[in-house]
């Protein structure tokens, strides 16, 4: 069954992100109005589901999309967060990262990306190491896609993602 933008738009409420109350309801409100083309264009079979391939395409896409409404709708988060990689990382104390700063800065997040996988402490992913962290990628893809795939027939409708959005997002509202 293909759920329209219509019927999401009233199982979700109003689309404007003037009506939220905080930026984070503003983001997944402008991710949900986005949801029939982020849907779209990972449909590839062209069903109006998603399954476990098609999803694992979309949730990277779909959790960008949500950084980039949550800094549309508080662009002091990203600056916040600049601000914090700049401290951390301004060795020279001038304010601002120089290239071999950004450089510095590029490693160690790389290194905390692989730490979890480099298994014999290189710096460097074997293939072996490569291959396990593949394999916890997309174990954590299938997890959230059984989440999400609420009837267990291993397909999700936009109806189940609009309902999972925050989970897939990443972007959590505190509910009252």
């Amino acid at each position: 069954m293909k759920i329209t933008l219509l019927a999401l738009t009233m199982a979700c409420g109003t689309l404007s992100a003037q009506d939220a109350s905080s930026p984070k309801e503003a983001a997944l409100k402008r991710v949900t109005a986005d949801l029939a083309s982020l849907v779209k264009a990972a449909d590839a079979d062209g069903n109006g589901t998603l399954g476990k391939v098609e999803f694992r395409a979309f949730a990277p896409a779909a959790r960008k999309a949500g950084e980039a409404a949550l800094n549309a709708a508080d662009p002091s988060i990203a600056q916040k967060k600049s601000a914090k990689d700049t401290k951390k990382y301004d060795v020279n104390a001038d304010g601002k990262l120089d290239d071999a700063e950004k450089k510095a800065m590029d490693e160690a997040l790389r290194l905390k990306g692989i730490k979890d996988f480099d298994w014999d402490g290189d710096g460097q992913l074997s293939e072996r190491e490569k291959t396990a962290m593949g394999w916890a990628g997309e174990g954590k893809l299938d997890g959230l896609f059984r989440k999400v795939d609420t009837d267990v027939n291993g397909e999700v409708t936009q109806a189940e993602i609009a309902a999972g959005l925050s989970t897939i997002t990443g972007i959590k509202v505190k509910k009252v």
